[in-house]
């Protein structure tokens, strides 16, 4: 017979056991049932309470009874363990996860392999004061699903049998509200817990374990998706960012959009939202709602776009609007830091460009134009922008230079992801200005990126890389068309179409650590301390939405329009389905629902990766870069629309000489 104590019929254990059949009694407590158990009988307290500790309290001669009796115990999270010098000190997991450290097996043969990595969200433990040998382990680990670089001397048992009692299975965590904490993956969460049930009851047939997550992709990678599907996906993600990341300036008028959500899944499973806002999100999320005001004629998604944009660019908050100033114009990293990022600033400068012509107005042109100008203004000679720079303390000190030495160095940026979307964005503005400037930046980066290519810095992974320079390819065919140009774009399209799963997922890789700045961590202390990969190694089965799949969308969608290659817009076809596939589905957690995470693992089907990042976990969710370019483009396709043509050619070459004279510029 099995037993649970404590235990409310909510309980995640309690309803996996009724989902699968396996019959239990329930107790309110172990003292009530001591008369009642005999031989083989097993018990269940869990931790209902989870974190302040479990309500059951077994005294040593309980202990001592169920011993003698035959009766295996399975106690989650007690407050304290007869026999053990039990730390009242109560952990939280910071960089820390939770690995297997011995092999699981089954009897039927399913098992975990020692150093397999289970997601143990919201994991708080005792730290004990010596090292008890664990099945279950906590520890700051490096890798995908194996922890590569082995157990560190330092880790935390957190699911060991009793030392002293060979019956009892303590769990220094909590392990029984599997579902509703997110734990990820559920396969392998799912073949611990019937090796627990096992321990509990060896001469019983436990079923295989399955549950519905929480928080899921909509669609299977098989399922039949609905007609209309891509424009059902706006429109779920356009309501998430309304309902969930909207909120009104003091000052009529104004808006401001938050990032996103934080990677980190607390115990009872919820995300934290990131309030502030950022220069590139305000510029890039309009988007969505002026789409939603052309296509489905919401009045109140026109007034959010304008009132985002008229925050973005006429507070000093979020835009430099301190005349002489060598960044003025451009638009801060975050809401009131001075940090000014060119592919940042164009990203918005997109946005708001795209956003303009669907609402048909000119009102944001003077402002848009000024960060155009701004980021050209620091440029250097050879088309590179310096990835970032600091007002004041890169243009003063003894570390700062003077506007004229960033104008005229000669610096070779060879970063796709730092540069593609300024070139891209410089190219754009000479369709809207005219200024032959832009244009020739442009070509002298893209060039000179694409001589060096595959040899150029990456960042977090080299498939990144290759989808940022879709865009500035694609549109450099549409203001030239040579067959020079399109053999640029075939040769990153090419390497492209290698990384693209038969799912539609992009795969992500490393390259030459040589040229990788955030590669994945080289060690366990590495782990979380500054950005990384989504995987550890070649090989590991996952996609990023944050920074390859959502550029390679709208560079893929842009591209088609320029070649009009079929080749090009299979490979769309492919990405737009899985992502409608994959989009977040949530009734428990309805803040998430309609959104796409970062890190998507194709051969688990769910939402998984390595987070290592010390900013952007597997789990993260920005609203600009990842939610905007996907849900934007998936419109564009339903609408026929591509970006090129929303860019009006001349637009504003009227403003462009008041412009050009702010900054001291001349032709």
């Amino acid at each position: 017979m099995l037993y649970l104590v404590g235990a409310s019929s909510e309980n995640d254990l309690s309803i996996l056991l009724r989902e699968h059949g396996i019959n239990y009694t329930p107790a309110d407590t172990l003292s009530m049932l001591l008369d009642t158990l005999t031989a083989g009988d097993a018990v269940i307290c869990p931790a209902d309470n989870y974190p302040s500790g479990n309500a059951t309290i077994i005294t040593q001669s309980e202990l001592d009874f169920l011993m003698a009796k035959g009766v295996r115990l399975f106690w989650e999270f007690p407050v304290s363990v007869p026999g053990l010098e039990w730390s009242a000190e109560l952990y939280e997991t910071q960089y820390e996860r939770s690995v297997v450290a011995k092999d699981i097996i089954l009897p039927d043969g399913a098992m975990l392999n020692s150093l397999t990595i289970l997601c143990h969200n919201g994991c708080f433990f005792h730290k004990l004061k010596y090292q008890q040998e664990a099945i279950l382990t906590a520890a700051r680990v490096a890798g995908y699903r194996k922890a590569i670089y082995g157990l560190p001397e330092h880790h935390h048992p957190l699911l060991f049998v009793h030392p002293l009692y060979k019956n009892v299975l303590i769990g220094n965590a909590n392990f029984s509200s599997f579902r509703k904490a997110r734990f990820a993956p559920m396969e392998d969460w799912a073949t611990l817990l019937r090796w627990i049930l096992h321990f509990l009851m060896p001469d019983a047939a436990i079923p295989e374990l399955r549950w519905e997550m929480t928080v899921h992709p909509s669609y299977s990678e098989t399922a039949e998706l609905p007609s209309g599907i891509e424009m059902q996906a706006f429109n779920r993600n356009c309501a998430f960012i309304s309902h969930n990341l909207l909120s009104w300036y003091q000052n009529e008028g104004m808006m401001l959009v938050a990032e996103g959500y934080s990677s980190g899944i607390c115990y009872d499973g919820t995300q934290y939202r990131r309030q502030n806002t950022r220069g590139d999100v305000a510029g890039e999320v309009p988007m969505v709602f002026a789409l939603d005001y052309a296509l489905n004629g919401n009045f109140f998604s026109k007034i959010t776009a304008e009132r985002i944009l008229n925050y973005l660019f006429t507070s000093p908050s979020m835009c430099c609007l301190e005349d002489g100033s060598p960044v003025f114009g451009q638009l801060k990293f975050f809401e009131n830091i001075p940090a000014y990022y060119g592919d940042d600033n164009f990203r918005a400068a997109m946005g708001a460009v795209f956003t303009s012509s669907l609402l048909n107005t000119d009102c944001w042109d003077k402002s848009i134009l000024r960060t155009m100008l701004s980021v050209l203004n620091t440029t250097g000679k050879l088309g590179f922008r310096r990835d970032r720079l600091d007002y004041p303390l890169s243009f003063t000190g003894k570390d700062g230079h003077p506007l004229e030495f960033y104008q005229n160095e000669e610096l070779e940026n060879l970063d796709p992801h730092q540069q593609a979307y300024v070139m891209a964005g410089f190219i754009m503005a000479y369709k809207l200005t005219g200024l032959r400037r832009f244009l020739d930046y442009a070509k002298k980066g893209i060039y000179r990126l694409m001589e060096a290519y595959p040899d150029v810095n990456w960042m977090n992974g080299w498939s990144q890389e290759m989808a940022r320079m879709l865009l500035p390819l694609a549109w450099l065919i549409r203001e030239e068309d040579t067959p020079f140009h399109r053999q640029l774009l075939e040769r990153v399209m090419a390497d492209l179409k290698r990384l693209t799963e038969p799912c539609g997922a992009i795969r992500e890789i490393m390259g030459n650590l040589k040229f990788g700045k955030f590669p994945s961590p080289q060690s366990n202390d590495a782990y979380g301390t500054t950005e990384a990969s989504l995987i550890q190694q070649n090989g590991d089965p996952a996609c990023d939405l944050l920074y390859t799949t959502n550029y390679a969308f709208i560079g893929l969608h842009e591209a088609v329009a320029a070649t009009g290659n079929p080749e090009y817009l299979a490979m769309e076809d492919k990405l737009a389905d899985f992502l409608c596939r994959i989009q977040v589905s949530s009734k428990s957690h309805s803040y998430l629902d309609g959104a796409w995470m970062r890190g998507f693992d194709w051969t688990l089907w769910d939402y998984y990766a390595s987070s290592a990042d010390s900013g952007w976990g597997a789990w993260s969710i920005e609203s600009g870069w990842t939610n905007n370019w996907i849900s934007s483009v998936l419109a564009m396709r339903h609408a026929k629309l591509n970006f090129w043509d929303m860019i009006e050619r001349g637009r504003m070459s009227g403003i462009l000489e008041a412009g050009m004279k702010e900054f001291g510029m001349t032709e």
